[in-house]
């Protein structure tokens, strides 16, 4: 089992203040409606047993007198006042179920918000590290109920607290002994709760690793691009197994540690009991000693009533807080995780035209690793220049796309785009000059082909022209006509008129909305890996005739890629061994040759 960090009370405090303040910033009016509410309908109770002790005096002194006597004003008056508090208090009740479903929502949007905008703005390092990577499922398994429920639950104890300091201030005036007999028969079992609820946290926070294999396993077993393997190999059930076992793993603690909560309540449930049994005795002596009216017995029973059970409800929230806000205290950690690619100020000029990239002296390696992926690494593509990166894998073609995309930052050395390092630019500048089509594109199939190809350039969401002209390009204007909607076709088949494109139309899609976006770098990250080679070479053909102009950077495995490129450089561990055209490399009979001769065998 992983160690756990221990959360000291501070930090769990200071958690608590700011989701409270965070959902108060959600939806203010709300949050006060609940707030105003909630005092209202936890003060009307008190207001309604007074008026009825009241009621019960008053009938007590009526029958003292003759019944010609009587005179009913008083005892109408009382009447009259718990009817009008009793439709405030209904009236109050179904506000507050508004204002607490209207604040529940606004939470969980507000919530959702800024989980999203913070993960997708993570640096690839946190989703690499393993602590941090741990902190992150950990978080995304619960921010979208634990926050709202917390500010829910903040109000409820919020109304508690008012009738525990009402009754408080009401069993005072009556008699002080009666009422800490009350408070040291309640306080043990709150305890306990407390403790207990500590210790349910710790059985959900023990391993972090179960937890995701849990999730991933689960995923496994509900993707579609999943099903038809799982059923060759039959792994279902080994799939299930795991989730059933590590879910087994935390719920049988858990249900140990309910059943002690059981069995602890009803110990200190009868000893609260028998706390409230003495209050009565005192109370009942007190009456037949004429010390108070048997209106008052009825009101000092039921605030003695009210103390205890709003006490109970008070503490069995505030064991439920102190378990989420442990959650809490990683879920502020998540939002406080700060990126190591921190964004330049510099614009880069809007030219429209290809820069000149130069890899100076380069070094890199990943965070916590210690072999260098790039090794004094150094290579200049003049504007203009289609270059392709060939190797195998490991020898560090990809990491170069990632460098210059500023996924990461280098260790040593730099990159300059025009003589800026791209360390000074702005994220915005930067990426408004490279468009890119990696292997592991996404496929917005939840969208038409219109939208994939235009999210590839915001600025020109509707341009039909552009999308239409990005299509050809991408030699996907024949598949794309014979769609049923044509551009408009939605491509999920689980939508009602959708259909699932071929691996080999996605990647197509994916490459016009690379030609969507226009932009002077075009760099493409194994991006034929999903076609036959016939597709693949007229792709290329079309890539070749259409980037005139711009900078291509292509990363490929296959030769047939590459051949056409004006320059072609072999990586091997981490440094360029071997540059120039394809005939040049051919003539030099080294690494590119013996690869390129070994594949083509693969053709014949």
């Amino acid at each position: 089992m992983e160690k756990q960090t221990t959360k000291s009370k501070k930090e769990i405090l200071k958690a608590f203040i700011k989701i409270i303040k965070l959902t108060f910033m959600a939806d203010k009016l709300s949050f006060i409606g609940l707030l105003v509410c909630l005092l209202i309908v936890s003060l009307t109770p008190f207001a309604i047993n007074f008026l009825d002790s009241k009621v019960i005096d008053e009938i007590v002194y009526l029958l003292t007198v003759a019944q010609q006597d009587r005179v009913f004003s008083t005892l109408i008056t009382f009447l009259i006042a718990i009817i009008v508090i009793t439709v405030i208090d209904k009236i109050c009740w179904a506000c507050f179920a508004l204002a607490e479903k209207s604040h529940y929502f606004s939470v969980r949007k507000h919530i959702e918000g800024i989980f999203l905008k913070k993960i997708s703005e993570l640096d690839m390092y946190h989703f690499e590290d393993n602590k941090t990577n741990n902190l992150i499922q950990k978080v995304k398994d619960m921010y979208d109920y634990k926050p709202s429920n917390v500010a829910n639950r903040f109000v409820w104890m919020l109304g508690d607290f008012v009738k525990i300091i009402s009754s408080i201030v009401i069993v005072l005036t009556f008699s002080l002994p009666a009422f800490l007999l009350v408070l040291a028969t309640t306080i043990p079992g709150l305890i306990a709760n407390i403790k207990l609820g500590s210790e349910s946290w710790d059985i959900w926070d023990g391993s972090s690793l179960d937890r995701r294999k849990y999730w991933w396993a689960k995923d496994v077993l509900s993707r579609e691009d999943s099903i038809m393997e799982l059923r060759i190999f039959r792994t279902q059930q080994y799939l299930l197994n795991l989730v059933k076992n590590i879910y087994s793993s935390f719920t049988d603690k858990e249900k140990k540690n309910q059943v002690k909560r059981a069995f602890l309540e009803s110990i200190f449930g009868n000893l609260s009991t028998l706390g409230s049994l003495g209050f009565w005795i005192i109370a009942i002596v007190a009456t037949l000693n004429g010390e108070i009216t048997l209106g008052l017995l009825t009101f000092y029973v039921a605030s003695t009533n009210s103390f205890s059970n709003s006490l109970a409800s008070f503490f069995r929230y505030l064991s439920s807080q102190y378990e989420d806000s442990l959650y809490l205290v990683d879920f502020f950690k998540f939002l406080n995780l700060e990126n190591t690619i921190k964004e330049g100020s510099v614009n880069a000029q809007a030219t429209g035209r290809a820069p000149l990239i130069e890899f100076k002296d380069v070094w890199f390696k990943y965070t916590n690793a210690d072999v260098y992926i790039l090794k004094n690494f150094n290579l200049t593509i003049n504007p203009g220049e289609r270059i392709a990166l060939v190797g195998v894998n490991g020898a560090g073609k990809t990491t170069l796309i990632k460098l210059l995309c500023r996924f990461y930052d280098v260790t040593e050395g730099e990159i300059l785009i025009d003589g800026t390092n791209i360390k000074d630019l702005t994220f915005e500048s930067l990426y408004t000059k490279i468009g890119v089509l990696f292997q592991d594109f996404i496929r917005y199939s939840q969208f038409d082909v219109k939208t994939n190809v235009e999210l590839g350039d915001l600025k020109n969401i509707g341009d039909k022209q552009k999308v239409e002209e990005a299509i050809f390009k991408a030699d996907a204007q024949n598949f794309v006509e014979a769609y049923s909607k044509g551009i408009e076709q939605i491509l999920d088949k689980s939508i009602e008129g959708g259909i699932n494109p071929s691996g080999g139309q996605w990647q197509r899609i994916a490459l016009a909305r690379a030609f969507f976006r226009d932009a002077p770098i075009l760099i493409l990250d194994e991006p034929t890996s999903a076609i036959d080679a016939k597709a693949e070479f007229e792709i290329f053909e079309r890539l070749y005739e259409f980037s005139i102009g711009k900078s291509v950077i292509i990363v490929s495995h296959r030769f047939s890629t590459v051949r056409k490129a004006d320059k072609i450089y072999v990586l091997d561990k981490g440094q360029i061994v071997e540059q120039g055209t394809h005939s040049e490399l051919l003539d030099i009979n080294g690494k590119y040759a013996e690869a390129f001769n070994t594949q083509a065998k693969g053709y014949i």
